[in-house]
């Protein structure tokens, strides 16, 4: 028989173990909730047997963290909980903070298909993603070593990074030619911690928009610009740019590249007017001026025009990055096609300005005259990739 001492100490070392139990059920639960709250459920439908690389980006970059095989329909879970700590932390020390980003990279005998996913750290949704491959000769005939219909090591194909390549350069955002008889401000402004995605532009084959990087800031700012008759004004910001050059393997031989450039950082400290722009910030390419209209001045203080965000029909606009083509050609680094490729059709970055039903960025556009003295105004489209407008304005 049990002494009162020993009996006491039974149950004191059996209420110790039913706590610890309970601890352990506890543990196991957060880290369960955990584990869902940072994975991603990817449903991929694809019409070919073909081979699936996942990339997400980092801070310092993309990282390649899955690879699999897919013949009709898959769901991938992709645990995102690391890329989301090294995000949080480059928000605590830098500022910078960007929302999940995901490239699906599927290889197949018909081609290759390269598609991009937008999450958001607070509500991890599952995606659903159908692939489409679209026939290229010269990718078709690349990836002809590669076998679809029988097993093939996964192990004996990957991809790794060869290169990549960082500038900062100043961009137009705004820009208004008056005519001889107008005289304004334009203004631009810059909300803190608001969601401004910058669209990913890819090369294999020929230039694509796989995804976009959506970038959190910390720090607010604006300005704005006062021109007189016949002046021409500015406003520009500094963004940096990045460039990445992956190649994909068979047996340590490569088969494929990919490139991509993107805008890594965007600093609204840096936003600046002027009657003249910095000698290397480049205006993005327009391919048309849109007619807004005929417009007669009725007083000195009174507007004949005024453009703001609101007035926008899209929630997207365009950025130069041909400034950083030439100077990755200078450097040696992006392939002699990718770069022919994107002057010809006047590459682009498409900016997509708001998210969660909130602008990010607000702009505004006013136009004085002289009583009884007519304008005709223009807005700046750039076309590459997609038809974007840009914040130009050319008054005639």
């Amino acid at each position: 028989m049990l002494s009162k001492h020993n009996a006491m100490r039974v149950r004191i070392l059996s209420k110790a173990l039913v706590a610890l139990a309970l601890l352990a059920v506890l543990g196991t639960a957060v880290y369960a909730k955990t584990l869902m709250d940072n994975t991603a459920i990817v449903t991929v439908s694809s019409p070919e047997k073909a081979k699936i690389y996942t990339f997400v980006l980092y801070p310092d970059g993309f990282r390649q963290v899955g690879k699999y095989e897919v013949a009709g329909e898959k769901s991938l879970a992709l645990y995102l909980g690391s890329a989301k700590s090294a995000w949080m932390h480059e928000y605590w020390k830098n500022g910078r903070l960007s929302q999940p980003l995901i490239l699906l990279v599927a290889v197949s005998e018909k081609g290759v298909d390269v598609k991009g996913i937008n999450l958001d750290w607070e509500s991890m949704e599952s995606k659903k993603i159908k692939l489409g491959f679209k026939e290229d000769e010269r990718v078709t005939k690349a990836i002809s070593k590669l076998s679809f219909d029988k097993p093939q090591p996964l192990e004996d194909l990957y991809w790794a990074i060869e290169d990549s390549y960082e500038y900062t350069l100043p961009v137009v955002l705004s820009y208004v030619k008056p005519d001889s008889t107008t005289w304004g401000n334009m203004g631009y402004y810059y909300a803190k911690n608001q969601k401004v995605g910058f669209g990913v532009n890819t090369f294999i084959s020929s230039w694509s928009i796989s995804g976009y990087n959506i970038i959190q800031k910390r720090e607010d700012k604006g300005v704005t610009g006062v021109f007189d008759v016949g002046e021409d004004c500015y406003i520009w910001m500094d963004v940096r740019y990045r460039y990445e050059k992956w190649v994909y393997y068979l047996d340590d031989e490569p088969i494929l590249t990919m490139e991509h450039v993107y805008v890594k950082d965007f600093y609204p400290e840096t936003l600046t007017a002027g009657t003249s722009k910095p000698s290397n910030a480049r205006f993005v390419p327009v391919d048309s001026w849109e007619f807004k209209g005929s417009y007669t001045a009725t007083r000195l203080t009174y507007p004949y025009y005024v453009f703001t965000t609101h007035y926008m029909t899209t929630d997207h606009f365009a950025i130069d990055c041909l400034k950083f083509i030439d100077a990755l050609v200078l450097a040696g680094k992006i392939s002699g096609r990718a770069a022919t490729a994107a002057g010809a059709i006047g590459l682009f970055v498409d900016v997509d300005f708001k998210y969660d039903n909130i602008e990010a960025f607000y702009f505004s556009v006013v136009l004085y005259s002289y009583p009884k003295t007519t304008h005709r105004v223009y807005m700046a489209e750039s076309e590459a990739v997609a038809s974007v407008p840009a914040v130009y304005f050319n008054v005639g």
